[in-house]
């Protein structure tokens, strides 16, 4: 498999949801993506936040990416927990300056590598 690299820029935590996809919290990412001599900017992946069973966060990750990434979906949640967890950007030396829902956005520059391959088209089979 060919080598995907991923460099994300931004979050937007709790952001307005459009699609009306209920009530869960939905958080976005920005990053662009290099994939065999192509570069695609400013792309868009959706985290959708839920609390599980045993009270641990779950996440759905929404994204449409030109190829296949089978490890996205999980970078894109480290992304998430590095910038909104308890070692990121939202302590300073004045003190924690916690995320405002829907009116805050986080620039946080990261780069990750993941494997990818080209999409296949399964012929579609009628009658």
């Amino acid at each position: 498999m060919a080598q995907a690299t991923f460099f994300f820029h931004g979050l937007f935590p709790d952001h307005a949801k459009a699609g009306g996809h209920g009530d869960k919290p939905t958080s976005k990412v920005l990053f662009d993506v290099e994939f065999e001599g192509s570069f695609h900017s400013h792309l868009l992946a959706d985290l959708e936040t839920a609390v599980g069973e045993d009270q641990a966060l779950v996440f759905e990750v929404r994204h449409a990416l030109p190829f296949e990434c089978p490890g996205f979906p999980q970078a894109a949640v480290r992304y998430y927990r590095q910038v909104m967890g308890p070692q990121s950007t939202t302590i300073s030396p004045s003190g924690p300056k916690g995320p405002t829902s829907g009116q805050s956005a986080y620039q946080v520059q990261w780069e990750i590598s993941l494997e990818a391959c080209y999409r296949t088209t399964d012929s579609q089979v009628s009658g």
